[in-house]
């Protein structure tokens, strides 16, 4: 039975959970404050924390303790229904990795748990992490991260963080084109200015991107074709959002793109012969699921790998699924279902582009008419976006 921890004064909210609860498959606790939040988490075990952030100041600083002492529990927020939020994206990334309004309908409350915690299960399989412990060439979170997710904590002025992110070269050049890029115009050679536009949680996304393709275990060739994929299937998800889907993205995973398929820069790197080897089959059989071949020859997938890396790192779970099933996008476990489907469009065009069929999956037809728009419309919004790349 998984244990939950509902850290509320709100008691009409409290009442409505409670009685809705499936209390069969849920044990549920329930604290009024910070102080007697660590006392329960001291007694027992919590498979997941509910904190509400719509009446005390606290509750934030309950969340960023949660993640420090118990990095294993899942944390996830309420919020008052006032609040702008898309995506279930959290108010705070360093704390929260899930948000939701409090006058969401119960029935989707407990459908989004039931999923979430799923999710956590699948990207945490003892399996795989075994297997990850034995990696030669894992990238690991950059010293510049951890120090700019500090920063952050304690509130920095953008002048402190600009000066600690220019110790970066490199960093600093790929922010600086993200801010240059069509998406957001910004026009300018200042990394303060640049932060400004683009927003600290897609600079700690750029920093992850390039740890991972910094990666001594893959080739400059493999390395270059893959950043320009991931490169233009952020271009191509951030264009859709704005020219088909009527909306901008929301900044906080608008360089999510960059980040979904770094299973497949991992696996490369650590499986370069059953990797070949996969390229083969894929090639040979038409038709063929590659995520099906990684599966048999190395006993995970890609999707799976990237999914676990990102909660290891402690991302939101909707970059989390943007890495987990792009190539499943109708997944019955998919919560983020419009960003998940764009991204499996996104990245099939990305391939597509790039004219590499042996990376390439076959597209499912049925996103166009779940993202409310029809093939042609993409083909001609596609056809724009190519001569500007």
């Amino acid at each position: 039975m998984n244990s939950l921890l509902l850290v509320s004064n709100d008691k009409i909210f409290i009442a409505k959970f409670s009685n809705r609860l499936n209390h069969d498959a849920y044990e549920l606790a329930i604290s009024s404050s910070l102080e007697e939040a660590k006392i329960e988490l001291a007694q027992k075990d919590y498979r997941m924390v509910l904190v509400d952030l719509s009446e005390e100041a606290e509750n934030e600083v309950l969340l960023r303790f949660l993640k420090l002492k118990y990095p294993k529990v899942i944390r996830l927020a309420v919020m008052n229904a006032s609040t702008s939020m898309d995506y279930y994206m959290p108010k705070q990334q360093n704390s929260a990795q899930m948000s939701w309004k409090k006058n969401i309908d119960n029935e989707e409350l407990f459908i989004i748990i039931d999923k979430v915690i799923a999710i956590d299960a699948q990207v945490k399989n003892s399996e795989l992490v075994n297997l990850v412990s034995n990696f030669k060439h894992l990238p690991t979170v950059p010293e510049i991260y951890n120090q700019l997710s500090l920063l952050i904590q304690e509130n920095a002025s953008v002048e402190e963080i600009a000066l600690k992110l220019e110790e970066d070269p490199a960093v600093t050049s790929n922010i600086l084109k993200m801010a240059n890029s069509a998406f957001y115009n910004a026009k300018t050679g200042s990394i303060r200015q640049a932060i400004m536009y683009i927003g600290l949680i897609n600079v700690k996304n750029i920093i992850l991107t390039n740890a991972v393709f910094g990666n001594d275990g893959l080739p400059p060739e493999t390395r270059q074709i893959h950043w320009e994929h991931v490169s233009l299937t952020n271009k191509i998800l951030n264009g859709m959002y704005q020219e088909l889907l009527g909306k901008k993205l929301n900044n906080n995973i608008s360089s999510v793109g960059l980040l979904h398929d770094i299973g497949s820069i991992v696996l490369m790197s650590n499986f370069p012969k059953e990797f070949k080897k996969i390229v083969e089959i894929v090639n040979c059989q038409e038709g063929t699921n590659i995520n099906a071949v990684e599966k048999e020859w190395i006993g995970f997938n890609h999707e799976e790998l990237g999914g676990h890396l990102l909660d290891l790192w402690g991302l939101p779970f909707p970059i989390i699924e943007a890495a987990l099933y792009h190539h499943e996008p109708f997944s019955e476990k998919v919560i983020n279902k419009e960003l998940v489907i764009s991204m499996h469009v996104a990245n099939y065009y990305a391939w597509k582009f790039m004219n590499i069929n042996h990376y390439q999956q076959s597209l499912d037809v049925k996103a166009f008419s779940e993202l409310g728009i029809t093939q042609k419309m993409f083909d001609v919004f596609f056809e724009n976006l190519k001569r500007k790349l």
